[in-house]
């Protein structure tokens, strides 16, 4: 059959541009589409977990802003304590910085891609898949929609189901420079205040990057929050170099992630953790799974990319749902574990290892030995607590 190319990639984020580094590195053609000419900006808080440079095959130093050891706790923007561990706890980078340096490594290794070029329809007939951009028509057998949480792949072939909508609000802001030495390792994090939400201050080498993420249905009230959460901060901000919002895809429940010769990867699939709102993990840890078995199809080692979706529901979504278990009982029950994280170094030391990637989430529930069995049905009882509170606060809000 001819074709433009093996494999068609919708997508430079993380998920699109590991994906085609991937292929490369398997020998397979690939061709990567994104609407935005690079390097763009990229609404994200661009927090780095030690398990996300874990996985990377390659060394992404040179775009690390800040390397974070301490965090700085507050609970409804009061009651403020901060916590260090003598491992980083996580990097901070800007995306456009580390979404360009990560498609530079896959155009190093091969990979072809066209910047400004928008996927506008995807089909699939006779084996193949025929792609229509703003500027020409295309053909390859297999493609991966890496294309965000508005996912035209996600849309086209109905795999955008059972996913609920968070938004995150943020800004650049620029401070003196004795506020940005003085944090320079710091993350600030705010909860109980924003029912289902949180608020959060990560270092960069120029600036600091300030969002507020939460459930999509109370965004209008996310400004309001805004303003209180950097006014109780305590650092001279000094001027905003941009604020934008963005919807956060969260799949709560099990799925399929593939239809035919298409597979979803990162946002385009839900895969965020709302717990801490980390999507960039699970999106360079998926594109590389399809890349993964795109090759085994093509090696004849599988029948079809149905093993992709049940590696997804098998090895991502356990993580992912224990996350929304968790975050439920956080946003139920803040002040109480907002008090845990400050008066004990074991839950401390727990909650470093969670954000280290040496403990998982699928870890939490067998901490409570004989009580385990209280554990989905306490996490039942705080979804319901948590709605409750959502709609308390816009009541409050709207008065």
């Amino acid at each position: 059959m001819n074709t433009d190319a093996s494999v068609i990639i919708s997508g430079a984020g993380p998920a699109g541009s590991l994906a085609a580094y991937e292929l490369r590195r398997y020998g397979i053609s690939t061709l990567v589409f994104d609407k935005a000419e690079f390097p763009r900006y990229k609404v994200c808080g661009a927090g780095l977990t030690h398990k996300t440079l874990s996985i990377l095959p390659f060394n992404i130093s040179p775009v690390i802003h800040t390397t974070i050891h301490s965090f700085r706790f507050s609970e409804n923007c009061s009651d403020v304590f901060s916590r260090t561990n003598e491992n980083p706890l996580m990097y901070c980078t800007m995306r456009d910085e580390l979404d360009a340096f990560l498609l530079d490594k896959a155009i190093a290794a091969g990979a072809r891609f066209a910047g400004g070029e928008k996927v506008t329809d995807i089909k699939q007939t006779g084996g193949l898949v025929s792609v229509r951009t703003n500027r020409g028509e295309y053909s390859s057998l297999f493609l991966i929609g890496a294309d965000g949480a508005s996912s035209l792949a996600a849309r086209t072939f109905s795999l955008n189901s059972k996913i609920d909508w968070g938004m995150a609000w943020e800004a650049e802001l620029r401070s003196g420079p004795g506020d940005l030495h003085r944090f320079s390792d710091t993350v600030f994090l705010d909860w109980g205040t924003f029912p289902g939400g949180y608020a959060w201050i990560f270092p960069k080498k120029d600036h600091f990057s300030v969002g507020i993420g939460g459930p999509a249905r109370l965004a209008k009230l996310m400004p309001e929050y805004y303003n209180r959460f950097i006014a109780s901060s305590g650092i001279s901000f000094a001027e905003t170099i941009s604020n934008r919002s963005h919807p956060l895809p969260v799949r709560i429940k099990k799925s399929f992630f593939h239809s035919g010769n298409v597979l979803i990867a990162g946002d385009a699939a839900g895969l965020t953790d709302v717990l801490t709102g980390e999507g960039i993990y699970w999106a360079m840890k998926s594109g590389m799974g399809a890349a993964r078995f795109i090759r085994e199809k093509l090696e004849g080692r599988i029948a079809d990319l149905a093993p992709y979706s049940d590696w997804i529901n098998g090895h991502i979504m356990p993580e992912l749902l224990e996350a929304v278990n968790i975050g439920a009982l956080f946003n139920a029950f803040p002040k109480r574990i907002h008090h845990w994280v400050r008066d004990s170094e074991r839950v401390w030391k727990a909650l470093g290892k969670v954000l280290r990637g040496e403990r998982t989430f699928t870890d939490v529930p067998g901490a409570f030995g004989k009580w385990q069995p209280l554990w989905k049905p306490a996490c039942r009882i705080s979804s319901i607590i948590q709605r409750g509170k959502e709609r308390r606060y816009v009541r409050k809000a709207n008065r």
